[in-house]
């Protein structure tokens, strides 16, 4: 089956997902730090400090999203969608309206949980949930509206701003996501009763012959005592805990290369264009080849895309490697949609989904302080950049070498 006309037999709720991820931009750290700037100057924040409550607002957000994720195997996926909606705008509002740290730090805890972590999970969990045969595509259609989003928002938000200040540009958006983004969800959502029975029973996988073949259903508890899970977790949190550090500490990385920052700018769209192509080839392949057989390859080019830049100066280097690193971001995109369901089945997908979101959001925490601290210790931005690169490659092995011991036992 073509995207094309898969696109079009599953739209609205395909839709919905696309919907959910565009708008978990609000919680994501692109969107966050364009307005750094502003709150460390508003609330009188150093770097430091500012960066610790981020951190702390992450941390927080990643433990709660370990248990409110668990809801996705129990509450209607309306009741959900518009719990979680309402207190995303309630936290932008709350940013809005701040008049002091705490009642900051508590808004960015909303976003942080909401945005970077409910909203990606529910649309992720949602479609591996819905689809057997067609999981990947799925995954990578709905997974389409958060690179759309960094490619459009950063220019919107500065025009935002630049019209109405970083305060009324919080209120739209908690107009938007509070508004009018629930409405609309639930409008894509309608019908969703006789597709959540059929999913089922069986029948809404695209392929009935497939669902068949699903694995049985693991409980979070079964799944802590199965060591292959902590085999996995450092491949799959890779590219998210390396895109996060660098990104965060990007102008250490540019001075090095004596790259200005509007040419590291100017080769963002690469890692954006790279980032849709492969979130497309990645979903086809994932229903062709399974998951779990991508996990211990597709962080090659992020691992050649490190070390170009660990070793190579030049002004080509920047746009070849966002484009290498966009392209296993992408297919971890997927993955993370497909894979758990892939191994444990999907009766309690929400609540395994979750355990695993929330660790590697806890890893994109903990990833710029540590990418900090070596630099505060002297540490070139290049020799971080191999580490990084070194970590991605043993994460690759033994991810390999747990899955091998897994299909010959």
């Amino acid at each position: 089956m073509n995207y094309r006309h898969f696109i079009h037999q599953h739209r609205r709720f395909l839709g919905f997902g696309a919907l959910l991820t565009a708008l978990s931009s609000v919680g994501q750290t692109f969107f966050i730090a364009l307005f750094g700037g502003e709150l460390r100057a508003e609330f009188e924040l150093s770097n430091s400090t500012y960066g610790l409550l981020y951190a702390l607002a992450t941390v927080a957000g990643a433990f709660c999203l370990m248990w409110f994720g668990r809801l996705a195997d129990t509450l209607d996926i309306r009741t959900l969608t518009t719990a979680v909606l309402a207190a995303a705008g309630l936290g932008c509002g709350l940013l809005a309206g701040s008049q002091g740290v705490v009642m900051l730090a508590v808004a960015l805890f909303m976003l942080r949980l909401t945005g970077q972590g409910l909203m990606v999970h529910i649309a992720q969990t949602a479609m591996a949930r819905h689809f057997t045969a067609a999981r990947g595509k799925a995954v990578s259609v709905a997974m389409l509206g958060l690179p759309i989003a960094e490619g459009l928002m950063p220019l919107i938000l500065v025009t935002s701003m630049a019209a109405m200040g970083w305060r009324g540009t919080w209120l739209l958006m908690a107009a938007i996501t509070a508004v009018i983004a629930i409405p609309f969800a639930r409008l894509l959502l309608r019908g969703h009763d006789r597709r959540q029975t059929d999913s089922q029973s069986g029948g809404a996988a695209v392929n009935p012959e497939r669902a068949k073949q699903s694995p049985r259903s693991w409980n979070r508890r079964e799944v802590l005592r199965h060591p292959p899970f902590y085999a996995l977790l450092p491949a799959v949190m890779a590219p998210p805990f390396i895109v996060t550090a660098l990104f965060f500490h990007q102008v250490p990385v540019a001075e090095e290369q004596g790259w200005s920052l509007l040419w590291l700018a100017s080769s963002f769209p690469a890692f954006g264009a790279a980032h849709i192509l492969s979130l497309l080839l990645a979903g086809p392949l994932v229903d062709r080849v399974g998951a779990r057989r991508l996990v211990a390859v597709y962080l090659l080019p992020i691992i050649v895309g490190l070390g170009l830049l660990a070793t190579v100066n030049g002004y080509w280097v920047a746009p070849v490697y966002l484009m290498l690193m966009g392209l296993s971001v992408g297919t971890a995109g997927t993955l993370m949609g497909a894979l758990w369901a892939e191994l444990y089945g999907t009766r309690h997908l929400g609540a395994i989904r979750s355990l695993a979101h929330g660790i590697l959001v806890l890893t994109t925490a903990a990833s710029p302080v540590l990418a900090g601290g070596m630099l505060d210790a002297g540490m070139l931005p290049s020799s971080v950049v191999l580490l990084l690169a070194g970590y991605a490659l043993l994460a690759s092995l033994i991810a390999a070498m747990a899955l091998r011991r897994e299909q010959h036992s």
